[in-house]
């Protein structure tokens, strides 16, 4: 597959299904999926016995995944190639077939393969998708690097937690979901935020050293400054260029516009439900200005 195909599918994915999914310490799939639970995706373990991973409750086959309304873009196979068939004719019984069909490093199955591809679906075999998304996406931009000088870090009530970070929460923490939400936020507006601490900070910050919990921090933080109000109004723009050192200096807003609003896409840190997601997350590109849409 060429790699602009292979990015433009990663990019379009939001939900993986992870089948021989378990969050044994040091094992491959444990590695891959807090990975792509970092990366943004939504994650649904699949294990026959286990119970939960990733502080996320398992189903135990792919034919139970429509009575949880999970549809998968990605299958994504920890399983011995003798599996593998049996896996693709269950992903086929599926109300709507995934986009990519993904054997991990070490695992081929010509049958497999074959069954998928008949049915329109793009086959992967024998290789890491965390290597492989690694090497796609860089969350560099010409237009913004990161400091961690912690300015985005300050101030009560701005970090909301959305339902796709509470999981990655719960990862990190190995925590069930009532008790991380007990631990570390507290309510505002009827959603879920970090608490601060009584520097005005969030709790996660330390000065000179940064997030401790960086790869599990929340959309919100994943996203400045790429927020709704910089992308769509100059002014604000212009005020978060001078106040955050990270912000190239010479970068105009249309390029900005241009280069957040594809971060936000690429990293699935769009949101879309006002109630529960932080406000900052929600942008169409009807709203970016003209210089900047595709």
């Amino acid at each position: 597959m060429l790699f602009d195909d292979m990015r433009s599918l990663l990019a379009r994915a939001g939900n993986i299904a992870i089948i021989g999914a378990k969050d044994k310490p040091g094992s491959p799939v444990d590695h891959v999926g807090r990975y792509l639970l970092n990366a943004g995706f939504n994650v649904q373990p699949v294990h026959p016995v286990r119970r939960q991973a990733w502080g996320i409750p398992t189903v135990h086959s792919i034919t139970e995944l429509p009575s949880i309304g999970f549809d998968p873009d990605i299958i994504c196979l920890f399983r011995a190639p003798q599996y593998c068939a049996a896996h693709a004719r269950e992903t086929l019984t599926l109300p709507r077939l995934p986009m990519i069909f993904w054997m991990q490093e070490g695992i081929r199955c010509p049958e497999a393969g074959e069954l998928m591809a008949a049915a329109g679906v793009k086959v992967v075999e024998d290789r890491c998708l965390e290597t492989v998304h690694a090497a796609l996406f860089d969350d560099v931009t010409e237009t913004f690097s990161c400091t961690r000088c912690g300015k985005c870090c300050e101030g009560r009530g701005g970090i909301v937690v959305g339902p796709r970070d509470l999981p990655r929460l719960c990862a990190y923490f190995r925590l069930p979901a009532e008790e991380v939400l007990a631990r570390y936020t507290e309510n505002m507006g009827g959603k879920p935020v970090l608490k601060c601490g009584e520097d005005g900070f969030c709790m996660f910050f330390r000065a000179g050293k940064g997030c401790e919990i960086h790869p599990a921090r929340p959309a919100v933080c994943r996203a400045w400054p790429f927020f709704r109000g910089n992308l769509v109004d100059r002014v604000s723009f212009d005020m978060a260029r001078e106040d955050c050192p990270g912000i190239r200096r010479e970068a105009t807003h249309e390029a900005f516009a241009r280069e957040g609003f594809r971060y936000l896409n690429d990293y699935h840190l769009r949101g879309r439900d006002i109630f529960h997601e932080g406000r900052a997350l929600i942008v169409d590109e009807s709203e970016l200005p003209s210089g900047a849409k595709n």
